[in-house]
């Protein structure tokens, strides 16, 4: 069974910043957590439509369904060479 403790978050712990309702804690700044900041930081790509239309094309052949009929075909099609 899962027990549930309720915090009262009308005062601030000691040491602990008030964020709206939740309260963060301070933390120990060290290069792992430097690192990580950096690496999982949240990154927003705005594309203008033609770039949209660009990446859903690239998306939409990257992610075709390639069966084995389709490979046969394209393996034994014909070939037409002109001089």
């Amino acid at each position: 069974m899962i027990k549930e403790y309720k915090v009262n978050t009308a005062e601030p712990m000691d040491g602990g910043v008030e964020l709206g309702t939740a309260q963060i804690l301070p933390t120990k700044i060290n290069k792992w957590t430097k690192v990580k900041s950096f690496l999982f930081k949240e990154i927003k790509i705005e594309l203008t439509p033609y770039q949209q239309k660009v990446f859903k094309e690239v998306h939409d052949f990257w992610h075709q369904d390639i069966t084995w009929k389709k490979v046969k075909d394209f393996l034994l099609q014909d070939i037409e060479i002109t001089l």
